[in-house]
């Protein structure tokens, strides 16, 4: 199977977070994390909340992170952030991302960061590990699995009461937010069928 790190910055917007991971419970990819992508994602998605001064952050956050543990054990690889890592990259922070990617025989990491250098980095060039954006990603595996892609929406839909949102609503929302527009021309013929 398909084997993809999910970097921070791809795991922080919900909605997106949501798609991907319901794509990855359709068995369509086997998603990975480091332990330093969890920390990072705990202290983002804190400071997100503070800013817009939500209750229950910590509650809200325990109960992710058992859900992701939960719908996919074996998805976390013991890499911390603040282990120094010797990969020549452009941000040494992303270290542990990397490294997740290697020690998981991943065959991508999925991210938005273009400024670490992942796709510079000799170990990833060896090991054919491919740096892809979520909008990519998400195409790459609908397109290999739409039928994924369809039960993705028609999960996040049923779980949506406030407000509601059909799945075509929620295919909206991924194009204009998240850019991803191939996900949506691949997946708008079969929704007339939902």
């Amino acid at each position: 199977m398909y084997r993809a790190v999910l970097d921070t910055c791809v795991l922080v917007p919900g909605r997106q977070r949501d798609f991907l991971l319901q794509l990855a419970t359709g068995d369509a990819y086997a998603p990975l994390w480091s332990t330093g992508i969890l920390t990072e994602l705990d202290y983002v998605l804190a400071r997100l909340d503070e800013q817009r001064d939500r209750p229950d952050s910590g509650a809200y956050r325990a109960r992710l992170f058992a859900q992701m543990a939960k719908a996919f054990p074996g998805a976390t690889i013991d890499a911390p952030k603040d282990r120094d890592y010797h990969y020549q990259l452009a941000d040494p922070d992303d270290g542990h991302v990397l490294h997740a990617a290697i020690i998981g025989n991943a065959d991508a990491i999925v991210t938005d960061d273009w400024r670490a250098g992942f796709a510079t980095v000799p170990e990833l060039i060896a090991a054919e590990i491919q740096i892809v954006s979520p909008a990519q990603f998400a195409a790459n595996t609908v397109a290999a699995h739409p039928q994924a892609g369809r039960r993705a929406l028609q999960t996040m839909s049923a779980r949506m009461s406030t407000p509601s949102r059909t799945p075509q609503e929620i295919l909206v929302e991924l194009r204009q937010r998240y850019g991803m527009t191939e996900v949506a021309d691949l997946l708008v013929p079969g929704l007339a069928d939902l």
